[in-house]
């Protein structure tokens, strides 16, 4: 039986898992709903750093390069190493960019002995003699879908999956300035993001991590008077 396996997400953990997969010689196929690799470090102010010093934030089997001095690199930084990882050890090679998986379904088995099922497969192995999954991926680009069929499915989407908490304010709808979450700004291009805070008074709720981040590059955009 062929092992196909099919990785959601393209982020640090679909990476190693990609890795991995092809090491014990299975055919992994990445899913990945951006247009390039490394997760949330694909969308990140320009201020943003690496919160742990760089030795604690490295794969175990591949090295920082030589030229990245700081204990705390930049984002830029964490990004090329990211990339240069998965080109090492031809990950990228596996990878479907642009594709959003819309649809998981295990196909083959009747649900009643799926729900009696204590270990994977029935068995306790990871791949079933009968079932695939059937994925439906859809294009960001033009919003055509396929579907693959495969063996096993990883899911690596993490905490923070393009799911932006927004909560509900008494009034907001009439409030007449622009709201936006911290994850869409991000997203934005650096340069584009600077020119819509400069010369705003931004209001900021929360004060976790990402409004640090964003009350300083308000700030360096502004004026520290501002």
């Amino acid at each position: 039986m062929e092992k196909r396996v099919a990785i959601v997400g393209a982020g640090i953990s679909g990476l190693l898992a990609g890795k991995y997969t092809l090491e014990n010689g299975f055919n992994p196929i990445i899913l990945e709903a951006q247009d390039g690799i490394g997760g949330v470090w694909t969308q990140t102010i320009e201020s943003t750093k690496l919160q742990n010093i760089k030795p604690a934030y490295q794969f175990s089997d591949f090295s920082w390069p030589s030229h990245v001095t700081e204990d705390f690199p930049s984002n830029t930084h964490v990004l090329e190493y990211i990339e240069a990882y998965a080109k090492h050890f031809g990950i990228l090679n596996c990878i479907k960019f642009n594709s959003k998986v819309i649809g998981i379904d295990y196909v083959g088995e009747c649900e009643e002995e799926m729900k009696g099922w204590d270990l994977w497969g029935g068995t306790g192995r990871a791949f079933s003699s009968k079932g695939k999954w059937h994925i439906t991926v859809q294009d960001t680009r033009n919003c055509s879908t396929e579907e693959y069929q495969v063996e096993f499915v990883i899911l690596c989407i993490g905490r923070f999956s393009g799911l932006p908490n927004r909560p509900d304010f008494c009034g907001l709808e009439l409030f007449n300035g622009k709201v936006m979450h911290s994850m869409d700004y991000s997203a934005m291009d650096n340069a584009k993001a600077a020119e819509l805070i400069k010369g705003k008074r931004i209001t900021i709720i929360g004060s976790q991590k990402s409004a640090v981040d964003l009350a300083a590059e308000c700030a360096s955009v502004n004026g520290e008077a501002n």
